[in-house]
């Protein structure tokens, strides 16, 4: 699906749900309310995102401050609003100096209404569709912390459960109608009857978008009550609390990744390119995998060199590999260490994703068990006192192996994964499917390194731009 027929999809929708046409909707007006005095900020809106504009459907404005001008806005042009990234991107935007954020200083909320610090999730439907966004916004530059972040994220995901169960209904009716082909087309059109495997296909889609707004619903209900909102708990309840909300978490992250798989086109058909920015892509994967990683307590570190970020790429695929190789590694690492994500440009102008990890003890290779399957000696780890954090960076570390490019050993994944075709684990299998991919994109996957520089899992892609 291109990013042309997501948008459309996206707006189809929106339109579908009856929210523009409403004057007023409860669940938003609460739901500004609730984050304005939670986050003692001046200002909070709800906007829906058109094709055209960013209406405001529901904003709470500080009475102390002088916001009269904020109360007449009512729209704003979809090239002006910060919305359009929150929605093309799903994730949230955060900003602590608008003035100084050279992406946004010029837009009318800063240079009209004076707002220098912005916060923003996206509203996400059920479907997985972002119809706007929530955003609340102050006139000093302010740092969000990562409670306040995930404050209002909830907040927006309960908006947007409330308003799926009052208005779901009509919503579904008319989808259904919409959808539904009539007798007369059956039997003038039977080429475009479905096939047992489609409806499978068809149904499966459906049970999983059903799962995702339950798991979503658990997970936020949890959250509110291990903050003790409503009376104090015994350690014994937060802790199951806590067990609960993690399992939701990493569930709803596997339901992401059947609906991601679900999404992509076959692997036969040609590649659909376009302009990819690979640290928002990177950032897409990290959101899904870091249930994963928080349960075997790992951290996930994405560096990527602003001036690689632009790329000319099959994004849906190349978010594929990023998410089964990133994946394979965290399987694979002990508890403790840092899955690092790095991407960068090569001398002949590909791209090159290198993953690896980062443990105080075994230093800065593929986790040992990998080493083993491709018969590699163990490096001898940096002792970590000897490492002084403060005058080596994780780019300074980078260096050796940038130095070095020449002496690093290479083992290509994709033969020798096909040799190994009696192990169906599914970590076998999606790093087997990222190889596949990869091919498909004609690029390759090796394991690169050497035992002094230590082993990393490197990805090239060549630019089709």
């Amino acid at each position: 699906m291109t990013e042309l027929d997501r948008e459309q999809q996206r707006y189809n929708a929106l339109m579908e749900s009856g929210l523009l046409e409403m004057e007023q909707i409860p669940p938003f007006d609460e739901a500004v309310q609730t984050i304005v005095r939670a986050l003692d900020v001046p200002i909070a809106v709800v906007g829906l995102l058109d094709r055209e504009w960013q209406l405001i459907k529901a904003r709470a404005l500080d009475p102390q401050e002088d916001l009269t001008a904020l109360t007449a806005l009512q729209r704003t042009k979809r090239g002006e609003s910060f919305c359009t990234h929150i929605v093309e991107t799903h994730q949230p935007l955060v900003i602590r100096d608008t003035a100084v954020h050279s992406d946004f200083a010029n837009r009318l909320l800063v240079g009209r209404y004076g707002v220098r610090a912005y916060l923003g999730v996206p509203l996400i439907s059920s479907a997985g569709d972002c119809f706007g966004s929530l955003a609340v916004m102050d006139l000093a530059p302010r740092r969000f912390r990562k409670s306040e972040i995930q404050l209002v994220e909830l907040t927006a995901r309960l908006a947007m459960l409330e308003i799926e169960r009052l208005y779901a209904p009509a919503t579904t009716t008319a989808t259904t109608v919409k959808e539904r082909p009539t007798p007369e087309v059956k039997a003038t059109q039977p080429e475009q009857i479905l096939s047992t495997n489609q409806i499978k296909t068809e149904l499966l889609d459906r049970l999983l978008q059903e799962l995702r707004t339950p798991l979503t619903s658990v997970m936020g209900m949890t959250s509110v009550l291990n903050r003790e909102i409503y009376g104090p708990l015994r350690r014994k309840q937060k802790e199951y609390l806590k067990i609960i909300h993690d399992s939701g978490q990493y569930l709803l992250s596997l339901v992401e990744e059947i609906l991601l798989l679900r999404d992509l086109n076959d692997t036969s058909v040609v590649l659909s390119l376009t302009s990819v920015d690979m640290e928002m892509l990177c950032q897409q994967v990290l959101k899904n995998l870091e249930p994963v990683a928080f349960r075997r307590e790992q951290q996930i570190d994405i560096a990527v060199e602003s001036v690689d970020r632009i790329w000319t790429l099959d994004k849906d695929r190349v978010q594929q590999i990023a998410y089964h190789t990133i994946s394979h590694i965290i399987n694979a690492a002990d508890t403790g260490c840092t899955v690092r994500v790095r991407v960068n440009r090569t001398v002949e102008d590909d791209m090159e994703l290198s993953v690896w990890i980062s443990h105080p003890w075994l230093g800065e290779s593929l986790p040992t068990g990998e080493l083993e399957i491709w018969e590699l000696p163990v490096p001898t780890p940096i002792p970590t006192e000897e490492i002084d954090e403060t005058e080596v960076t994780d780019g300074d570390r980078g260096n050796d192996w940038d130095d070095n490019a020449s002496n690093r050993q290479t083992i290509e994944l994709l033969p020798e994964l096909q040799k190994m075709s009696l192990d169906r684990s599914r970590d076998r299998l999606g790093l087997l499917f990222a190889c596949q991919l990869v091919r498909l994109h004609g690029g390759r996957i090796a394991v690169q390194g050497s035992p002094t520089m230590g082993y990393r899992y490197v990805i090239t892609l060549p630019d089709r731009g």
